[in-house]
């Protein structure tokens, strides 16, 4: 995804209001058009404050923006997931994966800050903002953020743990192949007749009657010589090629490991932050208990009113006719 376009406003955003803020004599050492652009920006925000986002605006945005990144960042994971689920020896992919894992890992980060920022502005909001409902609306948000991000980090590590089983088994195959050849390598060898020629030579050399039929290998050619060289050299780079192979899967295990460290780290991050929501919800809760309580309350008081009137209903009617009948009383002598 191009986030390009975004950096570019954050910046003239950010430079727009540090520029703003430097004093006369240090503007003066701006170029032309950095001093225009400074003072259009002081004017436009002296004499057009309404064109500000409000603070409810800004965290919307923010959320929007965090939510594209976790969006972003599944995907990333996804294809991570894909190439880390191989385990053929060939098609590895190695450089691509240590990106991906890196890539994930410093997107995992940034989105923690993220929210963590955006939890510190909810709880500045909810002190200065008096609506309970859009208080409990913006936590919800960061808890949803939260729980996606959490679910993310946790199959990330699922990920890297199947990524160092792969590894750990394609280290065991490859040792064992390894382990094979060479015992096939010696065997070969001791039968070669080209690694025997000390041998043959003293046998030779203590019984020089053989039989006619018998092959002379005791003075080999210059060609045989060169093919037991290239042999012996192609034998000494797969050795150097294996051990800088395992060498570069161990170090890929390693960082694997710190990854997952860094991983516990943003895990004991989130988990103080589910813990502060919790005792939010918590206040919450008890608040809402309260209302409850003092809603029945107040239906309890109702009812009791209204059978104390029910009952006194007939004494109200008796009442009301006294007084009727005496204003017809004063209204007939009078």
């Amino acid at each position: 995804m191009n986030r390009s376009s975004e950096f570019s406003t954050t910046v003239e955003f950010l430079r727009s209001k540090t520029q703003s803020h430097l004093p006369s004599d240090q503007r003066t050492l701006l170029s032309p058009i950095e001093q225009q652009h400074a003072s259009s920006s002081a004017s436009g925000r002296h004499g057009g404050l309404c064109n500000q986002p409000s603070p409810k605006s800004e965290f919307a945005m923010v959320a929007t923006l965090i939510h594209k990144d976790l969006h972003a960042t599944s995907m990333k994971l996804q294809k991570l997931a894909k190439l880390a689920k191989r385990k053929t020896l060939f098609d590895d992919r190695p450089v691509e994966i240590s990106e991906l894992i890196y890539i994930v890992k410093q997107d995992l980060a940034k989105l923690n800050k993220q929210i963590a920022l955006l939890q510190n502005q909810v709880r500045e909001l909810c002190i200065s903002s008096s609506s309970k409902q859009a208080m409990e609306h913006r936590s919800h948000v960061v808890v949803m953020l939260q729980s996606r991000l959490a679910a993310q980090t946790s199959a990330f590590k699922d990920v890297l743990e199947l990524r160092t089983e792969n590894m750990k088994a394609s280290k065991d195959r490859r040792e064992q192949f390894m382990f094979t050849t060479q015992q096939q390598t010696n065997i070969f060898a001791c039968d070669s007749p080209l690694y025997n020629l000390d041998r043959r030579s003293a046998s030779n050399s203590s019984s020089p009657a053989k039989d006619v039929l018998s092959l002379d290998l005791t003075t080999p050619s210059q060609e045989a010589l060169q093919q037991q060289q290239q042999q012996q050299l192609q034998q000494v780079q797969m050795v150097d090629a294996s051990n800088q192979y395992l060498e570069s899967r161990s170090s890929a295990i390693e960082s694997i490991e710190t990854t997952l460290q860094e991983l516990g780290g943003i895990f004991q991050q989130l988990a103080q932050m589910v813990s502060e929501q919790r005792d939010m919800v918590q206040r919450i809760d008890a608040n809402t208990d309260d209302i409850e309580s003092n809603v029945v309350g107040a239906q309890t008081e109702l009812l009791k009113y209204y059978s104390y009137v029910s009952s006194n209903r007939w004494l109200m009617v008796k009442v009301f006719a006294v007084l009727v009948s005496s204003a017809v009383t004063v209204a007939i002598f009078s």
